[in-house]
C-alpha cells in the first residue's frame, strides 16, 4: 500500500484495488513556494500519485505519457 508523494509531508494512503494499469491517488493540497515570473510566490499544490503497472506499460512510453499529462494539468488546458 503506497503513501501518496514521495517526499514531504503528505497526508492520506493510496489504496489500489483496481486490476486496470492506471490509477491515480489524490492526496492534500499543501502550500509550497514556486517560482513564477521570476519571482518566489506561494501556491497551493495538489500531490498527485500514478501508479502504472510495469508489466502491462513499457517505462518509456510511461514517461512521455506522464511529461505530457503533467503539462496539460499544469496549463490548465481544456479549463
Amino acid at each position: 500500500m503506497p503513501g501518496l508523494g514521495t517526499i514531504g509531508k503528505v497526508n492520506g494512503w493510496f489504496i489500489h484495488k483496481a486490476v486496470h494499469p492506471l490509477s491515480f491517488g489524490i492526496g492534500s493540497v499543501l502550500k509550497k513556494a514556486v517560482v513564477i515570473d521570476e519571482e518566489i510566490k506561494i501556491r497551493e499544490m495538489l500531490n498527485v500519485t500514478v501508479l502504472i503497472d510495469h508489466d502491462v506499460v513499457d517505462g518509456a512510453q510511461m514517461v512521455r505519457f506522464l511529461n505530457t499529462l503533467t503539462g496539460l494539468i499544469e496549463s490548465a488546458d481544456g479549463l
